[in-house]
C-alpha cells in the first residue's frame, strides 16, 4: 500500500502520534504543552500531520470547539480522556485514530508502537534481533529496525529498510551486497555496520574492507577497516574514524558517547522508548561523554539529568519525556 505524496513523512507521523497519545491522557502539564507548542511551530510538516490527526479526532469524538486550531485538538482529546482514564484503552483509541488518519501503510512500515511487519526481518521498540542467514552470515538488528534478505541460488544481499544493523558476513565466492535507498555496500567477508538516517546512510567497516557505491552517479569508494562514511544518492562523505567497540556497543545494549552532541545520544535512545522523547535545540547542542544503558533508558535519562545542566520532564506512564536546558 502506498502513501500519498502529500502524506507527512514517517518520522513526522510518529511524532504526531506520540503527542496524540500524550495529550489524550488528560494529564499533560504546562511543560509538556509548551514542548508540544515548540514542536508544532518548528516545521510546517508538523502542523500538517497534526491537522490530519485532528480531522480523525473530529470524526471520532465530535466536532472541535472554536476555530479548529492545534490547541482545540488537544482540548477535545482531554475531554474524551476524562470519560476513560485507562491507558491501554486510550492508547488503543489513539492508534485507531492514527490508522484512520495515515492509513494502513503506517501500520506496515514501522512505528514507535508496532514493528515493520512487512519486512523479512524486523524488531520492535527496545528489542534487538539476531538472524542467521543461509550462507552462514549473521545480521543483528537494532531496536525498531527492519531488513529484507535474498540469500541463496547465487544471491547474497540484504536491504536495510529502517534503523541499523551489524552484518557479520561469511566469506563466499561472491560479494555480499547490503543495500539502502541511498546506495549499496559490498563486502566479500568480514563485518560492517549500516545505519539508515533521514538524509543518508552511514556505513562503518568493522572488520575488513568494504566498497560503498552511492545510488546515483557517485563514485564507489573502499572503506578500510575502522573507516566510516555517510552517503546519499549522489555523494559520499568520509566521517571521523570510529572505534568499532564504540559504534557497535548497541549490540550489547550499551551506548558509548565520546564528546558527542546530546541530541545524537537522544536519537539513539528513541528506538528504546515506547513514548515520544523530545529535546530542545539548546539542550541537543550540549556535549556528553560516558557509557549509558539502552536497555534501561529510564535510568539513562535520569543519569543525564543528574550530570548535565538539563531538566527532565516526564508525562504519566512515560509516554512523553522532554529534555531542556536548566534555567537558573
Amino acid at each position: 500500500m502506498s502513501v500519498s505524496a502529500s502524506m507527512p513523512a514517517p518520522s513526522v507521523q510518529d511524532a504526531a502520534i506520540g503527542w496524540l497519545v500524550e495529550l489524550s491522557s488528560g494529564e499533560a502539564d504546562a511543560g509538556q504543552h509548551q514542548a508540544f507548542a515548540r514542536w508544532l511551530a518548528a516545521d510546517a510538516r508538523h502542523a500538517t500531520a497534526w491537522r490530519t490527526l485532528g480531522q480523525a479526532v473530529e470524526r471520532s469524538v465530535g466536532p472541535l470547539q472554536g476555530a479548529g486550531g492545534a490547541g482545540t485538538v488537544g482540548q477535545t482529546l482531554t475531554r474524551a480522556a476524562q470519560h476513560d482514564r485507562q491507558r491501554r484503552q486510550l492508547l488503543q483509541g489513539a492508534l485507531c485514530l492514527a490508522g484512520a488518519a495515515f492509513g494502513g501503510a503506517w501500520l506496515l512500515r514501522g512505528s514507535p508502537f508496532l514493528p515493520d511487519w512487512s519486512a523479512d526481518l524486523h524488531t520492535a521498540t527496545a528489542t534487538r534481533g539476531r538472524f542467521a542467514l543461509a550462507d552462514g552470515s549473521v545480521l543483528t538488528l537494532d531496536a525498531r529496525s527492519s531488513a529484507d534478505t535474498d540469500v541463496g541460488h547465487g544471491h547474497r544481499q540484504a536491504t536495510l529498510r529502517q534503523g541499523q544493523l551489524l552484518a557479520r558476513v561469511a566469506a563466499g565466492s561472491s560479494p555480499f551486497l547490503l543495500r539502502s535507498k541511498h546506495g549499496t555496500v559490498a563486502v566479500q567477508g568480514g563485518a560492517l555496520m549500516l545505519r539508515r538516517e533521514e538524509r543518508g546512510t552511514v556505513a562503518l567497516a568493522v572488520h575488513g574492507d568494504v566498497e560503498v557505491r552511492p545510488a546515483g552517479n557517485g563514485l564507489a569508494r573502499v572503506l578500510r577497516q575502522g573507516q566510516a562514511a555517510r552517503f546519499d544518492g549522489e555523494r559520499l562523505r568520509m566521517l571521523p574514524e570510529l572505534a568499532a567497540s564504540q559504534a557497535t556497543a548497541w549490540e550489547q545494549g550499551m551506548l558509548v558517547a565520546v564528546d558527542q552532541p546530546l541530541g545524537d545520544l537522544v536519537a539513539a535512545l528513541r528506538p528504546y522508548r515506547h513514548g515520544y522523547l523530545d529535546i530542545t535545540p539548546a539542550a541537543a547542542a550540549l556535549r556528553v561523554s560516558g557509557n549509558y544503558s539502552l536497555d534501561d533508558s529510564a535510568a539513562t535519562l535520569l543519569a543525564l539529568a543528574e550530570t548535565l545542566p538539563v531538566t527532565l520532564r516526564q508525562g504519566p506512564g512515560g509516554w512523553w519525556s522532554g529534555i531542556d536546558l536548566k534555567h537558573s
